[in-house]
């Protein structure tokens, strides 16, 4: 493959495919149908795929992936929903030079979401990024400022941003129903499997390896998803999860950057050389407000949200693995993602102490909602915005400053779980070098994320 140039491609065609797209945005209506191009074919792919074809407003003109292996489950996906062949590249840059095309769907692991992003901006596409949003803090807000100086729509894969419950949850939260909130908690408690290791083995036929490692160091293949383990290719299995619930909690209390972050946990359970922890506990510190974030790999007892089929029912709480929690003077309140809805309770009046009851409720009177409805929904709302060029559900900058807790508690992680004090007007550390260190990704040339965008 060829060397990437970065400013043959802002002066090239890629430029000017972004000035036509910007223009045509303008006549993008009821008779026009929004031009997609998929980028990455895997799991997250396909079921953005089965989403997408379910309108009939879109046409997918591309799908791309390093390894054309991919092609065909995405291609039928494709028939089947809409009856026509899209056109299959390796190379995701040919996607981008096409005037043609109105968005993006960026649903490639981690190492990719921030570079491929930002190139969509500057070749004027709207983008639909899949979480987690960065490796760093630093590659957020180069998207946050790409976004924003291409004027691009971008809307991230939390996808209970567009929950139903969600807003009525907040306004009840602000109405001071639950009293004055001091505590909050998010959880991600499941368990997962290891991490296996193959042998090193030739590049298979039809994987442009060099492409695929993009960003992160290019090391010896190996079959399955081995990368997972290691800092420069994955944010780690919990608070990649766990960013889902992270979203929703700064939804909830209304708070933006923490004052201080500890995180206390480590790879306790498996033996799989991973490079993140297993367990994981993180405390941070909004004003008069404390988060707490709980994760481990290692509980079967817990279950997550999304496998609720009774539409009738309220997730058992105690054992959710996927809950937030908010405390009042109050009230408290269970929240959950994925159709979970919410629950309040509070004491019960004229009986005796302790004794709780529900008090307030939302969740089937919004609609039953599953992860794939919510999907639909997330893509409804991110062609309404494209139309609208008003802000996403998921806006780029909401989701990089929910994020930010992600890749604080890591961080405190990487440099001995220590605490860690944070400033959010320049998002770096007060006056600690080390931890700083880790504000930015290691990426590799040429897939370097620019100092401007």
């Amino acid at each position: 493959m060829q060397s990437f140039n970065r400013r043959e491609f802002l002066k090239g065609s890629v430029y000017a495919a972004g000035v036509s797209a910007v223009s045509r945005k303008k006549i993008i209506g009821a008779n026009s149908k929004v031009i997609f191009g998929i980028m990455g074919l895997g799991g997250r792919g396909i079921h953005l795929i089965e989403s997408l074809v379910k309108r009939n407003d879109i046409r997918i003109k591309y799908i791309c992936d390093a390894d054309t292996r991919r092609y065909g489950r995405a291609a039928e996906v494709i028939v089947e929903g809409h009856g026509y062949k899209p056109k299959f590249v390796q190379d995701f840059r040919e996607m981008l030079a096409d005037s043609e095309v109105d968005a993006i769907v960026n649903a490639t692991s981690d190492r990719w979401h921030a570079l491929g992003t930002i190139m969509a901006c500057q070749a004027g596409k709207d983008v639909y990024v899949e979480k987690p949003l960065s490796l760093s803090i630093w590659d957020g807000r180069k998207m946050v400022e790409a976004a924003r100086k291409y004027k691009r729509i971008v809307q991230v894969g939390t996808q209970s941003r567009s929950a139903y419950y969600l807003e009525d949850a907040v306004n009840y939260i602000h109405s001071g129903k639950l009293g004055d909130i001091y505590l909050a908690r998010v959880f991600l408690m499941q368990k997962s499997g290891p991490i296996n290791v193959a042998d090193i083995e030739p590049v298979p036929e039809g994987l442009d390896y060099d492409l695929w490692c993009g960003p992160s160091p290019m090391l010896p293949y190996r079959p399955g998803r081995w990368f997972w383990r290691l800092w420069d290719f994955y944010t780690g299995y919990i608070m990649a999860d766990m960013i889902h619930q992270m979203d929703l909690v700064r939804c909830l209390i209304g708070k933006r950057y923490p004052d201080t972050v500890y995180n206390e946990g480590g790879v306790y359970y498996f033996n799989d050389g991973r490079e993140q922890p297993d367990t994981q506990f993180a405390t941070y510190r909004f004003g008069k407000i404390t988060l707490l974030a709980e994760g481990s790999l290692w509980s079967p007892y817990m279950h997550r949200i999304v496998h609720i089929k009774d539409p009738n029912q309220f997730p058992d709480w105690p054992f959710c693995s996927t809950k937030i929690e908010i405390c009042g003077t109050e009230g408290f309140m269970y929240f959950g993602r994925h159709g979970g809805g919410w629950q309040v309770y509070k004491e019960k009046k004229g009986t005796q102490e302790n004794e709780l009851a529900v008090s307030e409720k939302s969740r089937i009177k919004f609609g039953y909602m599953t992860e794939k409805n919510i999907t639909d929904e997330q893509f409804e709302n991110f062609i309404s915005c494209m139309n609208s060029r008003k802000k996403p559900n998921a806006d780029i900058e909401e989701v990089h400053l929910s994020m930010i807790l992600c890749h604080l508690a890591n961080i405190s992680y990487r440099v001995g779980n220590r605490k860690l004090k944070f400033d959010g007007k320049t998002e770096t550390f007060v006056n600690d070098a080390e931890a700083n260190k880790y504000l930015k990704a290691n990426y590799r040339e040429p897939w370097i994320v620019p100092e401007k965008v």
